[in-house]
């Protein structure tokens, strides 16, 4: 069957039931279908999704930049696809219920068979929805019944746009004492004066330099260097995790209401307006899913610094993170474990409505077959857990931070010149892969509690308790990793190789951080760290989103001599 109106006219028929205050049975309204079913936000899609209607309908959000195109599917072996998408919505749609917005298209059979298809262009930027339900629900107000699978591919202006280092830095390097503070921040950065003063000499060398040579890798660090540098690494400005902070509560109340906070950080300084310092907040989460995932992630680190912190959740009371885990997945969960890594955002600057490609590189004096030696981005890894179910639907990161080891939300939407790969990506059920799962949310619990017992002892009076010192996000990423998997694949590891001679904690632990390679006290296997190195890469071969082609080149390289397919 087909049924094709006019956007329009499908609209108004909408809104004339809405306005009705006493509808017919069977007729849909917006935000819910009188009883048959219920649209419900169900945040981003990536890539495929399997949907079980089961008397709900799922909105899915995507993001336009101007000008998205975008290719939907919708198919079903035991059900009529139906498909809507509207938009763009007031408040990034967190003020607008679903089904409330302007249809901009829609489709019945336009697929084969019965299954929905769309090719269309998002003109205007903005949040739109995806409405993924029958032919029967949206079409005629029906009982939601049936799989289906949602697939959303992007082919044009998929992405924010960025601006990189050059174009920013002529923009602002006319503003009244521009190199002065770029000083006094290498300064505070760089507790080594004779450091710091050598990266402020070749800062203001490129500065010099009418076309800005060099720009495009300041800073580059030795690997070598980086051990004398791990004190800097402290200063940088992070998130704090709050393992201290004691908690009590029934999980549904301490998680509150769906009111997200997707502002955007203050102006970082009044001479450069529009410069902010942070990440754009995801625009397509789930009311949801943004509201509660820092929450949760205090009650995770909470749980996990067994502090005297316990939830109450379905008549069971929880004092870990495993615990609270295998609770959510008895009541009809499921968790995405995911081992993520990208490039490092360390400056996280953000210039009017474009992300600011500037990243921290890393010389690793490692030697590739053509007689160079590889330099990439630093390298940013962390677990991240994506939990959906009928209470909880949120997602939450683990790894050591700047300011300590905690659980943390994932609510930011990483620049497109960062990438992301996943070296691991489980999901687990009451059936399937529960055993992985308890296991990572036991393994980031004890290195939790091992990063407060050693910022207390060998890290005692450094700066950030030590951050570089026992380790980075990397390390503490590779501990769960080799304590779950037994593998090894995260590069740089920095943790100080004159920590392996201190005592055993008896944490469970203590075999996994001495396995750790110490890249940041001198490699002693130059192939594995090309392997760890490649695996850290977020970007295949070719990929229109590497933004440096001296850089795409290396890599292609490098996974040549490491003997690695080229991710695809």
């Amino acid at each position: 069957m087909r049924l094709v109106l006019a956007a329009s006219l499908f609209a108004g028929s909408w809104l004339a039931a809405c306005a009705t205050t006493d509808k017919a049975p069977g007729h849909w309204a917006a935000g819910k279908g009188d009883g048959s079913f219920d649209l419900v936000e169900a945040g981003p899609v990536d890539g495929t999704v399997a949907i079980a209607l089961d008397h709900r309908v799922p909105a899915y959000r995507v993001e336009s930049y101007g000008g998205t195109k975008l290719a939907i599917d919708l198919s079903g072996k035991d059900a009529d696809a139906y498909l809507i998408v509207e938009g763009p919505l007031a408040k990034d749609g967190d003020g607008v219920a679903v089904g409330g917005g302007t249809v901009v298209a829609e489709d019945d059979d336009g697929g084969p068979g019965s299954d929905a298809h769309l090719d269309l262009t998002l003109a205007a930027p903005g949040v739109y929805r995806i409405l993924a339900g029958t032919y029967e629900s949206l079409g005629q107000g029906q009982a939601a019944s049936g799989s289906l699978t949602l697939s959303v591919a992007c082919s044009e202006s998929c992405y924010r746009a960025q601006i990189d280092q050059k174009t920013f830095v002529r923009s602002v390097a006319s503003q009244p004492g521009f190199e002065d503070a770029a000083d006094a921040e290498l300064a505070q950065l760089i507790p080594d004066a004779a450091v710091a003063q050598q990266m402020a000499d070749q800062l203001h060398t490129i500065l010099a330099s009418p076309s800005l040579d060099g720009l495009d890798r300041f800073p580059t660090i030795p690997l070598s260097a980086i051990g004398a540098l791990r004190p800097a690494l402290g200063a940088i400005p992070s998130s704090t995790p709050k393992p201290d902070e004691v908690i009590t509560g029934e999980l549904e109340q301490l998680l509150g209401a769906c009111t997200p906070d997707r502002s955007l950080p203050a102006d970082l300084d009044p001479r450069l307006p529009g410069v902010k310092y942070g990440q754009f907040p995801s625009k397509t989460l789930a009311p949801c899913q943004f509201a509660h995932s820092a929450t949760l992630a205090q009650i995770l680190t909470s749980l996990a610094a067994q502090n005297g912190s316990q939830v109450t959740y379905h008549g069971m009371t929880i004092t870990s993170p495993r615990e609270l885990f295998e609770a959510l997945v008895k009541t009809g969960h499921t968790i995405e474990i995911r081992n993520e890594r990208m490039y490092a955002n360390f400056l996280s600057m953000i210039v009017g409505d474009r992300d600011l490609i500037w990243p921290v590189w890393l010389d690793t004096g490692i030697h590739l077959s053509n007689g160079e030696t590889l330099t990439i981005p630093v390298g940013h890894s962390h677990h991240a857990w994506r939990i959906s179910g009928p209470v909880v639907n949120t997602r939450v990161t683990f790894f050591l931070g700047i300011s300590g080891a905690g659980f943390f939300g994932q609510t930011d939407t990483r620049p497109a010149w960062s990438g992301t790969v996943t070296a691991t990506d489980v999901t687990a059920t009451s059936t399937d892969n529960l055993e992985y799962l308890l296991a990572t949310a036991d393994a980031a619990a004890e290195y939790l509690r091992r990063n407060r017992v050693e910022r207390t002892t060998v890290a005692q009076g450094m700066p950030a308790d030590g951050y570089g010192y026992v380790g980075v996000c990397n390390d503490s990423n590779t501990t769960i990793e080799y304590v779950t998997r037994g593998t090894i694949t995260a590069f740089p590891l920095v943790r100080a190789k004159e920590l392996d001679s201190e005592a055993d904690l008896g944490d469970g632990l203590d075999a996994a951080v001495r396995a750790l390679p110490k890249d940041a006290d001198g490699l002693t296997d130059e192939r594995d760290a090309l392997r760890r190195a490649v695996s850290m890469q977020p970007f295949p071969d070719g990929s229109p989103l590497m933004w440096d082609a001296k850089l795409g080149e290396q890599i292609a390289v490098a996974r040549k001599d490491v003997g690695a397919a080229p991710t695809r």
